[in-house]
């Protein structure tokens, strides 16, 4: 079994946010806070909200961590991806795997719901 550190961190699915955590404290490090929809022609959306990281576990790398994480979740799932946190945007901007710019659809007036 891998012990948790930022380089081998556990994620978790709650209604709402995926989570993170990196040691053996159960303190959640991060959470991706999302919410999900549907268009009008069945088309699934996952609206990346918000990407948080707490304070004591800043500069290890973990957004990003947590961001590829979630992306990858949603994609997996199904979802295509509306980023409306700016972080999850640069993110995916930055990114070399074309696929998450592939599934991303820009962010329209009912994802601010």
């Amino acid at each position: 079994m891998t012990n948790l550190s930022p380089d081998h961190p556990q994620f978790f699915q709650r209604n709402g946010y995926i989570g993170m955590i990196v040691d053996d404290s159960d303190t959640v490090a991060g959470r991706e806070i999302y919410r999900d929809h549907e268009t009008a022609d069945g088309t699934k959306q996952r609206i990346f909200i918000e990407t948080v990281v707490e304070e004591d576990y800043r500069g290890a790398g973990l957004a990003g961590k947590l961001v590829q994480y979630a992306l990858d979740n949603a994609l997996d799932e199904g979802y295509r991806i509306v980023a409306i946190c700016p972080y999850v945007k640069s993110w995916i901007e930055k990114n070399s795997d074309k696929r998450y710019a592939d599934a991303s659809d820009t962010a329209r007036p009912e994802h601010f719901n």
